[in-house]
């Protein structure tokens, strides 16, 4: 009875005391050990992920007088891609160059206080990531979108498509939800982005090993160093009250019932190795949307645009054919 349970009780506290004396070592040696294996693996895309490749850039003002930026590339349909938390739109510097070659045109921007947009009075919300989305769709007078939606991008898209019904049938023919949630994770509390003697997360990425330890959690079984690095960089520049604020309002998704209301074309993308949102919470958001698709991606992480480009744009060309959307046939 009570006896056995504080006996467990017991040795699960022995047990983190013990852990707690072996940390420091453990953590050190799993440092060298990731460091080692990245610096091993071929990296195909080294010295390649530069500046986005873009046509043009475009910022307009946000309805509460925030300033929006957004990346535009190629000619075909549009495909609009929007980013994680903490991140901004250099996370798409792979479908900036491959999918105008596939006669596609891609429209990132970043989200408000990230990257090259800032945030306005209202600070941020859920609210306000599907009023940003409706402000590019609007300024850049965007028709038959797909929206990409990863992570807080997706939370976004769902945000929008919920509750600006009118703009997504005037505008948008089909989402794509990469690396999200429609139900706040259990490992919510991780994205306050708060650590033990209040170190940020931006902090503890501008270190470049421990940094580099923290961005490989965002990738699965075979992450390349250039990747991780990207990740690491974006991460350490983001402003540390906007890492804190725009990742508060995560905590509060539930929109598993709104979903079963929807009725567009839906196409649900995870990594079984995605430690950040878990598959389990992509397989409810497929089974609350009508006709949602999943595709699970093998030992891919949170990071798919980036880890399985390939896989990653051939599955964005074949929903935009599937949505009646036809990529430009370039003249070459």
């Amino acid at each position: 009875g009570s006896m056995s349970i504080s006996r467990s009780a017991w040795r699960t506290a022995g047990a983190l005391v013990g852990a707690a004396g072996v940390t420091a070592a453990a953590a050190y040696g799993a440092q060298r050990t990731i460091m080692g294996d990245l610096r091993r693996r071929p990296d195909p895309d080294a010295g390649s992920l530069g500046p986005l490749e873009v046509d043009e850039i475009k910022q307009f003002p946000a309805h509460d007088g925030g300033v929006l930026t957004a990346f535009i590339r190629g000619e075909g349909p549009t495909v609009v891609l929007s980013h994680g938390v903490t991140i901004d739109s250099r996370v798409w510097t792979k479908q900036f160059v491959s999918l105008p070659k596939a006669g596609l045109r891609v429209v990132a921007f970043d989200h408000r206080g990230h990257g090259q947009s800032m945030v306005g009075e209202t600070g941020y919300s859920l609210n306000n990531l599907g009023c940003d989305l409706r402000t590019v769709l609007e300024e850049l007078d965007i028709q038959d979108a797909v929206l990409v939606g990863h992570s807080m991008g997706g939370v976004g898209v769902q945000e929008f498509a919920i509750h600006q019904t009118d703009a997504l049938k005037k505008r948008v023919r089909g989402l794509v939800l990469l690396s999200t949630f429609s139900q706040a994770p259990a490992i919510a509390p991780v994205f306050s982005s708060r650590f033990p003697g209040s170190m940020s997360l931006s902090h503890l990425m501008r270190r470049p090993n421990l940094g580099t330890v923290i961005a490989r959690a965002g990738f699965g079984r075979e992450p390349k160093a250039s990747h991780v690095e990207l990740t690491r960089l974006m991460v350490a520049e983001c402003d540390e009250r906007t890492a804190r604020e725009a990742s508060l309002p995560l905590a509060h998704v539930n929109f598993i019932s709104d979903l079963a209301e929807l009725n567009i074309p839906t196409l649900v993308i995870n990594g079984t190795a995605d430690l950040l949102t878990p598959l389990s919470g992509a397989q409810r958001t497929a089974d609350a949307i009508d006709g949602a698709n999943l595709e699970i991606l093998n030992g891919a992480g949170h990071m798919i645009m980036l880890e399985r480009s390939q896989t990653f744009d051939e599955l964005v060309q074949e929903f935009v054919r599937s949505v009646g959307l036809t990529p430009r046939v370039s003249a070459g």
